[in-house]
Formats: structure tokens, C-alpha cells, sequence
């Protein structure tokens, strides 16, 4: 169980890291203008959601485990 929730949380390190990443980098901009950022509901759903999901598929074995000690 210890080990699943830690490989759990390196893969969610490595996305974040590598979304950071790909955002910075596409981002950078040679010319003078200014990046022009446009709000996205389905984008932002989708954001808010994985950590949501994230959390629950933590918090569930975690919650068993405790009932059951």
C-alpha cells in the first residue's frame, strides 16, 4: 500500500514538473507581445478535477486501512 501511494505521488510529481516545464517553454516569446491568455472552462474543469481525483484515490485505501486497524 505505501509503496503505491509513493509511486502514486512520483508520477504526479513528474506531470507536474513536466507540465510546468512544457508551459514555460511554450510560453517564451521572441518578439515584443505580450501573451495573450484565454480562459477555458473544460480546460480549467479538467485541472481542478485530476487533483480531486488524485486526492480521493489516496484518501479511500487510506480511510479503509484506518477502519480496519
Amino acid at each position: 500500500m505505501r509503496l503505491a501511494i509513493l509511486m502514486m505521488c512520483s508520477v504526479v510529481t513528474a506531470g507536474v514538473f513536466a507540465a510546468m516545464f512544457l508551459a514555460i517553454w511554450s510560453s517564451r516569446r521572441k518578439d515584443s507581445h505580450p501573451p495573450s491568455f484565454h480562459q477555458n472552462l473544460a480546460s480549467e474543469l479538467v485541472w481542478a478535477a485530476i487533483p480531486c481525483l488524485i486526492i480521493l484515490a489516496a484518501a479511500i485505501p487510506a480511510a479503509i486501512a484506518i477502519v480496519s486497524y
